[in-house]
């Protein structure tokens, strides 16, 4: 048993030895494996917010307070804001779960037919 499993994995000396530095100089797989994307083209934050107003548009077409459709996704009410506000991104687990509350279709949130 020795170290026969372990030796499978790099040491942290090889890693740092090969990995590229980022900007603060240390190797990027040593930052729990947080790696700097490079900056998003404008067409996906401008189809996040039309995303984003979709889904505040069917939730007032539902009667729905950002609080009551969090509850019902079991999700907190600030996610929702974040959603439509086009500062976070829902997962499509999210987007499931949206459309079902919504009595739409994930395509309808994506506004793809």
């Amino acid at each position: 048993m020795g170290g026969s499993a372990l030796s499978a994995f790099p040491s942290p000396l090889k890693i740092i030895q090969f990995a590229q530095p980022g900007k603060d100089k240390r190797a990027r797989s040593l930052q729990r494996g947080r790696v700097p994307l490079d900056p998003l083209p404008d067409w996906v934050l401008t189809r996040r917010r039309q995303i984003g107003e979709r889904i505040r548009a069917q939730r007032l077409h539902a009667g729905l307070t950002q609080l009551a459709l969090a509850d019902r996704i079991g999700r907190d009410h600030r996610t929702v804001h974040r959603w439509e506000y086009a500062t976070a991104e829902p997962s499509l687990t999210d987007l499931l779960l949206l459309a079902a509350a919504l009595d739409t279709t994930v395509g309808q949130i994506l506004d793809e037919g």
